[in-house]
């Protein structure tokens, strides 16, 4: 069976952004979120050693989501300056090394991971790994679908992969009945 590596590109450089001390380079230009979405990323590669790998990054432009409704996302913080410096350097680092960098205006990240999810399952006979920070994507697991949730306090960083045994005794319910508990 084969196995794709799909990467929650924005989860994963913010987790790196805010749990590693600052780095930058000689002439002050921050660094620590590459460097840590990179180490992140090669320990999981190290673990699961997929046939494939992808990152998913979100674009500033508007989603469908905001799109219907106004108030979406309206709460959060704005991105810090050095970490959204950091985003096309992370792309560019990330393509160097080989892997897909997928990006659709209108979508998330997450709507990419789930749409990779779903194509792996209806190939058949490849298992999905979606790397994340982000518990949402736990919904998707299914016998073919599992998730490496990452989660990164200053210093520590922990890697635990979900599947639907693992979420079913940790939550005691289904995988897709997060939905039902979200809403």
């Amino acid at each position: 069976m084969k196995r794709i590596l799909v990467i929650d590109g924005n989860s994963i450089i913010n987790r790196a952004y805010y749990g590693m001390r600052p780095l930058t380079t000689k002439t002050g230009k921050s660094t620590h979120a590459v460097y840590g979405m990179i180490n992140m990323i090669s320990k999981q590669l190290a673990d699961i050693k997929p046939d494939y790998a992808a990152v998913a990054f979100d674009l500033k432009a508007p989603t469908f989501r905001h799109k219907m409704y106004e108030g979406y996302k309206a709460g959060r913080h704005a991105t810090p300056e050095e970490l959204l410096a950091q985003f096309p350097v992370a792309k560019e680092v990330l393509s160097a090394l080989g892997y897909h960098v997928l990006e659709m205006e209108g979508y998330e990240a997450d709507d990419i991971l789930g749409t990779l999810a779903h194509m792996s399952e209806q190939a058949g006979d490849c298992r999905c790994y979606l790397l994340t920070g982000d518990r949402d994507s736990l919904q998707l697991i299914d016998s073919c679908v599992h998730v490496k949730l990452i989660i990164s306090k200053p210093g520590q960083t922990t890697a635990t992969l979900y599947t639907e045994e693992l979420f079913r005794e940790e939550y005691g319910f289904d995988p897709i009945r997060l939905i039902d508990l979200k809403a």
